[in-house]
C-alpha cells in the first residue's frame, strides 16, 4: 500500500488532549475538528499560561510516521521550540525529534527512511528538521506521539495546524487496512459519480482578505477594530468575550496580550481609519457568500441591502403627519400661577417625613425674635425657645413680664444660660 494519509484528519478519528488550560475560543479539539471553520481556529493557551506544554495525540491504528507538519503561527502569536515524543511499549515518551526557530512560520519534521529531504521542497516560511535516525523502531510503530511547544515569542503557546501523515503499521491486518482506506475516501467518493447537473461540485468564489483587516487573535476579519493598549487590533467583539470569560474569573478586564488591567488612560480605543476601510472591502465585496454573515455595522439597512439585492427595504413612515396634527390643547383651568401651583403640590406625591407643627417653629441655636445666631444665648423655659442678650435686655426694661415672640409669657428667673453647640 503505497498511500499516505493524514492521521490528524477527522475522517480517521483521532483523539487529542492538553495538560494545560485552553483558551475559550480556541481550544484543543480545534486541531482535529470536522468544520473547516472551526479547524483555522486552532489551539491557543490561557491568557496566563506558559510554556511547556504538551498536546498528545492518539491515532486510530499504528502508523509508521513518515513526516510531521506544524503551524506554529497565529496572527502575531508564534511558538519557537517544539519537541516531538513518541509513546513506546511501556508507556513512557521517548524523543524523537526537536525542532527551534524564530522566524519560520511551518515546522516540518521529516523521517528520511522514508522520505528523501530532496523530495520535499519547502518554500521561505517551512522549517525542516530530521526526526532522530536511532529510534525508528518507534517511528515505525506509533500509536500516540506528543507535542511539547517548549518556547514561544513572549507571547502564549499557540499551534494552528497539525498534519501527521503516514502509512499504517505492518503488524496492522489487512482489514483494518481497507478500513482506513474506505474511511480516507469515504467523502470523494460521490464525487466520482456523475450522475445529475445537481452532483457537479460548484466552485465558489472567494475574496483573499488583507492581513490588516484580521483579528490578530481570532485571525477573522473585524467589524469593528479596537486598538489595545498593546498596540494590538482585535474586533471590539473579541474584546468583549475576553472581558466576559475574566469576570468568570473573578478579575476584571485586561488586555488579552499583555494582561495589564485597562484603565481611564489604557483602555482600547477605536480605529476609525481601519474601520473606513474595512467597509470599503465590504461593500467592494458584498456580493461573495463568505461575508453574508457578517454582523451590519454601517447604515440601517443599506448593508442588508448591498448583500442580498431581492430584499426590498421598507420606508419609515413620515413624520409630517405628527407636524400636521393639531398641537396638544392645555388645561387653562387654573385661574392664576399661584392655584396652578398649589393644585400641583395637592396632587404631587412627597417622599418626606412630615414634621411636626411645634418642631417647625422652633429655631435651633439662633434667637427666636431677631434670628441673631451669634453672641450669648439664653433659653426660656416655658416655650423652650432662645433669645438673645439684647432682646432680653430690651423687653426687660420696657415691661415687668417679658414675652417671647411666640406669645408664651415668662419670668426673668425663668431663663437660663444656654451654651451654642
Amino acid at each position: 500500500m503505497d498511500s499516505t494519509y493524514n492521521f490528524l484528519d477527522h475522517k480517521l478519528k483521532p483523539s487529542v488532549d492538553c495538560d494545560a488550560v485552553d483558551d475559550y475560543f480556541h481550544p484543543v479539539s480545534n486541531l482535529i475538528a470536522s468544520d473547516q471553520r472551526t479547524l483555522e481556529g486552532g489551539f491557543m493557551a490561557y491568557s496566563v499560561t506558559k510554556p511547556p506544554v504538551e498536546i498528545v495525540f492518539t491515532l486510530h491504528c499504528p502508523i509508521v510516521v513518515h513526516r510531521l507538519k506544524l503551524w506554529v503561527h497565529m496572527g502575531a502569536l508564534k511558538t519557537t521550540s517544539v519537541d516531538v515524543y513518541i509513546q513506546n511499549k511501556r508507556g513512557s515518551f521517548d524523543k524523537v525529534g526537536c525542532g527551534e526557530s524564530q522566524s519560520a512560520e511551518i515546522f516540518e519534521f521529516v523521517n528520511n527512511r522514508r522520505i528523501s529531504s530532496a523530495s520535499a521542497l519547502p518554500d521561505c516560511r517551512t522549517m525542516q528538521f530530521p526526526l532522530f535516525p536511532t529510534v525508528g523502531y518507534l517511528l515505525a510503530n506509533c500509536s500516540i506521539f506528543k507535542l511539547v511547544l517548549k518556547k514561544t515569542a513572549r507571547c502564549v503557546p499557540v499551534l494552528r495546524k497539525v498534519e501527521c501523515w503516514g502509512q499504517p503499521a505492518r503488524n496492522c491486518s489487512v482489514e483494518l487496512k481497507e478500513s482506513i482506506e474506505r474511511m480516507w475516501y469515504k467523502t470523494e467518493e460521490p464525487t466520482e459519480n456523475v450522475s445529475s447537473p445537481s452532483s457537479i461540485p460548484q466552485t465558489t468564489v472567494t475574496a483573499e482578505i488583507p492581513e490588516e483587516l484580521l483579528d490578530e487573535l481570532t485571525c477573522d476579519i473585524m467589524t469593528i477594530p479596537m486598538i489595545l493598549p498593546s498596540g494590538k487590533t482585535v474586533d471590539q467583539l473579541t474584546i468583549e468575550k475576553h472581558s466576559q470569560q475574566e469576570e468568570k474569573w473573578g478579575r476584571q478586564a485586561s488586555d488579552p496580550f499583555t494582561g495589564l488591567i485597562y484603565t481611564h488612560t489604557r483602555k482600547p480605543i477605536f480605529n476609525p481609519a481601519l474601520k473606513s476601510r474595512i467597509d470599503q472591502f465590504l461593500i467592494k465585496h458584498s456580493h461573495l457568500t463568505q461575508f453574508h454573515q457578517l454582523p451590519r455595522t454601517v447604515g440601517t439597512n443599506l448593508r442588508t441591502a448591498a448583500i442580498h439585492p431581492n430584499i426590498t427595504i421598507p420606508t419609515k413612515p413620515s413624520r409630517k403627519r405628527k407636524l400636521e396634527a393639531d398641537p396638544p390643547k392645555l388645561n387653562l383651568s387654573c385661574i392664576s400661577l399661584e392655584n396652578a401651583v398649589r393644585k400641583a403640590l395637592a396632587t404631587t406625591t412627597r417622599y418626606t417625613l412630615a414634621v411636626d407643627a411645634h418642631k417647625e417653629d422652633t429655631f435651633e441655636n439662633a434667637c427666636h425674635s431677631c434670628m441673631k445666631s451669634l453672641g450669648n444665648f439664653y433659653k426660656i423655659s416655658t416655650c423652650q425657645h432662645l433669645i438673645c442678650r439684647d432682646c432680653l435686655d430690651a423687653q426687660a426694661q420696657s415691661q415687668s413680664h417679658c414675652k417671647c415672640s411666640c406669645g408664651v409669657r415668662f419670668e426673668r428667673k425663668l431663663v437660663e444660660k444656654h451654651h451654642v453647640s
